[in-house]
């Protein structure tokens, strides 16, 4: 056999082993509500809440223990806007989490309106293929205070089903955080309707002036796929 034949075969074998080496350990996208029952005070907290928490020692570390991880950030609310998306960053060291998480902080909010939770995920999930990114763990981190609402005219949520469905076929993990301050119930909404996965969980908060506590717990507990904790002894801050 001639040295170019060889070469070809050791490249082809090879080929799978370079693929998955370029592969991360984790692939997580932070679905934030924007919709209209956050007011701008209410999302200026909810968004520094998350720049504080990406920030923070703590969550740095967990990122680092978790191996490769990649992030990116969906706003989501009425299906009559586009959801604004913050792409793909990937974190290598504490300074690109603390990079993400100011461009995090400084996109400015473009959508409103119904809570549309169905499009939010839809472009959480249109993520994972737009790069084809590759992962261990695919995430979906879910958060809001509301429960998918319906709008006559356009269908409002008839695709939240369907991309759940769509999420559990591509082995999606999908996690929420129930902001509750204005309905005492959105967890276990949240926890029959949008989580989604064996080792998925809810946390709640009581409205936004502990968010970011619980966003860093969470965030901590997603990305070392801790699944010990039970949702109440982290979810109500």
């Amino acid at each position: 056999m001639n040295r170019v034949a060889v070469a070809a075969i050791i490249s082809l074998l090879s080929a799978p082993a370079v693929q998955a080496a370029e592969c991360s350990d984790v692939a997580l996208v932070l679905a934030i509500d924007a919709s209209s029952s956050i007011d701008a005070t209410e999302f200026d907290l909810q968004i520094a809440g998350y720049r504080d928490a990406l920030s923070s020692p703590e969550v740095g570390e967990s990122f680092r223990k978790a191996g490769t991880v990649q992030i990116a950030a969906v706003f989501w609310a009425d299906s009559a806007y586009a959801p604004q998306i913050v792409p793909w960053h990937l974190i290598s060291d504490h300074g690109d989490l603390s990079s993400f998480a100011t461009i995090l902080a400084s996109t400015e909010r473009r959508v409103t309106g119904n809570t549309d939770m169905g499009t939010g995920l839809k472009a959480a999930l249109d993520l994972f293929g737009a790069e084809a990114i590759c992962a261990e763990r695919l995430v979906i981190d879910v958060s809001g205070d509301g429960r998918a609402t319906v709008n006559a005219r356009r269908g409002g949520i008839a695709n939240l089903g369907a991309e759940r469905k769509r999420a559990k076929d591509l082995g999606v993990i999908v996690n929420g955080l129930a902001i509750t301050g204005n309905d005492a119930g959105l967890a276990d909404y949240y926890r029959s309707e949008v989580a989604l996965g064996l080792s998925s969980f809810v946390m709640e908060v009581n409205g936004f002036a502990t968010f970011h506590e619980a966003i860093a717990q969470k965030l901590m507990r997603e990305v070392l796929a801790d699944s010990s904790a039970p949702d109440g002894e982290l979810g109500r801050l």
